[in-house]
């Protein structure tokens, strides 16, 4: 058992309010480390809250064309999907805050809020005629900081406006623990202090460090 009563009587009360069915791929590694042990057997606990959320085991050396789908590109990492929704991905395992992280990714896919309408227009000022590249925004914060839930919850709203006006950012939105993966903090701007986060890389450089909203990952994207 990874998650402790207090964290499924969470998970109880927040995926009760899934509206639609939603999936949790999880990669792992053949030969489990801990980080993927836990990862995995947290996500089959949250699939026992509902009926509303499916989980699919999938080995990384043997899913090249799931992680090309869904932009994985480490282990242990989960991906959360839903029709008509973008693609959320967190890097590590699912507990402390990164646990209440993950259920707001859950909750933001399967029950999409309506964004600002500023953040809406904002985004819909960047279609163009050519296709844009994808940019990827890392979210690298601790699972033991609370400011984790609030920043990810930032990132979640931002890629889901851009889904609603059409994608034209391109978002490929993930939350790195970094407890799983610390070679990250060698990309912890300067501005940071030893162990300090979270912080948001665009594209693998320094962006915004914590505290920030919705329309300052905007401002920084355009």
């Amino acid at each position: 058992m990874t998650l402790n009563r207090a964290s499924r009587k969470e998970a109880d009360a927040r995926l009760g309010a899934l509206r639609k069915q939603v999936s949790l791929q999880v990669f792992t590694l053949r030969f489990e480390d801990a980080a993927c042990r836990e990862t995995r057997t947290a996500a089959e606990e949250l699939a026992e809250t509902t009926s509303r959320l499916s989980v699919e085991i999938n080995e990384s050396s043997e899913s090249g064309d799931l992680l090309r789908k869904y932009r994985v590109d480490a282990a242990p990492a989960l991906v959360v999907s839903a029709k008509d929704s973008p693609d959320l991905r967190v890097y590590g395992t699912p507990t402390g805050y990164a646990l209440t992280a993950l259920l707001d990714a859950l909750v933001s896919v399967s029950a999409p809020f309506d964004p600002k309408s500023e953040l809406l227009s904002t985004i819909s000022l960047t279609v163009e005629d050519k296709p844009r590249p994808s940019v990827h925004l890392n979210l690298i914060t601790s699972r033991r900081d609370h400011a984790c839930v609030a920043a990810a919850a930032a990132l979640w709203r931002v890629a889901v406006a851009d889904h609603i006006a059409g994608g034209s950012l391109r978002l490929i939105p993930s939350l790195r623990i970094i407890e799983d993966f610390p070679f990250w903090t060698t990309s912890a701007p300067s501005s940071v202090p030893p162990g300090g986060t979270p912080f948001l890389l665009i594209e693998g450089k320094e962006a915004l460090v914590w505290p920030f909203v919705d329309s300052d990952i905007i401002s920084r994207l355009l």
